[in-house]
């Protein structure tokens, strides 16, 4: 005999059925996936890869491609110098202060570039006073160090090359022109390459 149907019954509503899997639509879920984190990783490897070290990063400024503006003074450990006078050299301008910590971490790499290309005779650091009431401090740094290479005193300098924080260096090429504005520490080997990249596009003529 049938049951008789209830008003309860007609009302109540039936559970939601299971959605079957689809291991179509799976697998193309899990092949998406793959395909965009391994876009995403790739890309990021490649951005590490070019990316410069935090230490030296290639800074803008108005003198890049122009005649660097003069920088002349006493030396700090006697006589007088300018940058004119190392035209025909790369020459390494180093805006310095004894207060920046971050100026003396990068004094072994200093002193190992201008050791290298003393002996090649094509490059020189030219060290510039940051702070003039500094200079006293900086002189007996740079000598406790044994840097050889010049320091001057140019108050007008930081204003010239529009300082606005330290570390910060000028390559300057041997025909006088700002090849690079490097902002943090710099390192011997980046230096280098600044160089030959500046050979093969001819800045290292004078």
């Amino acid at each position: 005999m049938a049951q008789p149907v209830t008003e309860e019954a007609l009302t109540e509503e039936a559970p939601p059925l299971a959605r079957p899997d689809r291991p179509g639509r799976r697998s193309r879920t899990v092949l998406w996936a793959t395909v965009i984190v391994g876009a995403f990783t790739a890309a990021l490897i490649a951005v590490i890869a070019s990316a410069r070290p935090s230490s030296e990063v290639a800074g803008k400024s108005p003198l890049l491609g122009n005649a660097a503006p003069p920088i002349t003074g006493p030396g700090l450990t006697g006589g007088h110098y300018s940058l004119a006078q190392f035209r025909g050299k790369w020459v390494l301008v180093n805006f310095m202060a004894t207060w920046c910590a971050p100026c003396q971490q990068e004094m072994p790499q200093l002193m190992a570039f201008a050791r290298q290309h003393a002996k090649l005779g094509d490059a020189t650091v030219l060290t510039v006073v940051d702070d003039p009431s500094n200079a006293g401090q900086l002189r007996d740094f740079l000598a406790a160090k044994g840097a050889t290479w010049p320091a001057v005193d140019d108050p007008a300098a930081t204003v010239s090359y529009g300082l606005t924080g330290l570390p910060s260096s000028f390559l300057v090429a041997p025909d006088g022109v700002v090849y690079a504005y490097l902002l943090g520490e710099v390192r011997a080997s980046e230096l280098d390459s600044w160089l030959d990249q500046g050979a093969v596009k001819g800045f290292g003529r004078a």
